[in-house]
């Protein structure tokens, strides 16, 4: 088996967020367990370019500002402060490609909000695809997809809440 590397990055698409003049902070996600390899082919493992908790961390940032809004990025929780915090926990990533016409991909995540070490919002979410065609695009552009599906169900809900307990 050969190793390779997915560059895994982030661009932000249009995802209708209601406005918010709260200051958002933004900290990297755990992982469940730490997730190294995340995926596999008949001929190679893939692993990810950056941690699986930072990426997804720096996707919400970055689809955040990308909307206009207030956010900056943290590492730790202890480092936000008092700011409503948009963190979550990774706790899955990963592609399977059982053949060369075939594909498939599960990006799993809890999306989370918290002010004060109070939890304000959490739920799980899930984004999964199983595609048969030849040619399908990259891996790392499949599992950013899975994100992006992800985040047009979280972001909206997070900011709500932020809203309503303003």
């Amino acid at each position: 088996m050969k190793e390779t590397t997915l560059k895994l990055e982030y661009s932000p698409i249009d995802i209708d967020l209601p406005p918010c003049t709260s200051k958002i902070a933004v900290v990297k996600f755990t992982e469940s367990q730490p997730i190294k390899k995340i995926g596999q082919g008949k001929l190679f493992n893939y692993y990810p370019s950056v941690e699986i908790g930072t990426w997804m961390g720096r996707a919400v940032y970055e689809q955040l500002k990308a909307e206009g809004l207030d956010v900056e990025y943290f590492e730790s929780m202890d480092e936000a402060g008092d700011m409503f915090i948009i963190t979550g926990i990774a706790n899955k990533v990963f592609i399977d490609r059982p053949g060369q016409l075939e594909m498939q991909y599960k990006v799993r995540l809890d999306g989370m909000v918290t002010r004060n070490n109070k939890l304000l919002f959490a739920k799980n979410y899930i984004s999964k695809q199983k595609k048969d065609m030849l040619n399908t695009g990259s891996n790392a552009g499949k599992l950013m997809a899975g994100l992006h599906d992800i985040f047009s169900l979280f972001l909206p809900q997070a900011i709500k809440t932020i809203n309503e307990t303003n």
